[in-house]
């Protein structure tokens, strides 16, 4: 699939990683600005969304190229909504299954590390950013977002 031409200075490229592990537990980390928020990878104008993710979860988690599901759109934020102000943000969300062992090591790195199931996900998902993160993670975990590509766009 081909991205879609948004014309540069205000062009964003951000891959999110949902990462879900046995217990379908999403592995989310505190963010510096406040809440929690799941992994995201921002990439030059000459990097692959996927080649990214796949280096990052090798590096951090000793998976060389795991199964992701990708999910594909573009994201216009307008001057109330964002601190980014009018740029539009090409991302991917890519949802991966870690073992229990992975997401253990990733909650020891540090306080601002931890691993919330389905029920948790609902009652907190204010805290949780990008918005509708919990959203695709709640739906791919009770199966009705299918296993696969989808554009959102």
């Amino acid at each position: 699939m081909r991205d879609a031409y948004v014309p540069w200075p205000r062009f964003d490229r951000r891959t999110l990683l949902l990462l879900l592990d046995d217990q379908q537990r999403l592995l989310l980390c505190g963010s510096c600005c406040r809440g929690w928020t799941v992994p995201e990878i921002r990439l030059g104008s000459n990097t692959d969304f996927l080649g990214e993710a796949n280096r990052f979860l090798t590096e951090r988690f000793g998976l060389p190229r795991p199964p992701l599901s990708g999910l594909y759109g573009l994201h216009q934020t307008g001057h109330q909504e964002s601190w980014q102000y009018d740029r539009t943000t090409a991302s991917r969300a890519y949802i991966a299954w870690v073992s229990d062992t992975q997401s253990a090591t990733w909650q020891e790195a540090g306080p601002s590390h931890t691993r919330w199931g389905p029920q948790e996900l609902k009652r907190r998902r204010r805290e949780i950013s990008p918005e509708g993160v919990v959203l695709l993670a709640t739906g791919y975990i009770e199966g009705w977002l299918p296993d696969g590509p989808l554009g959102l766009s």
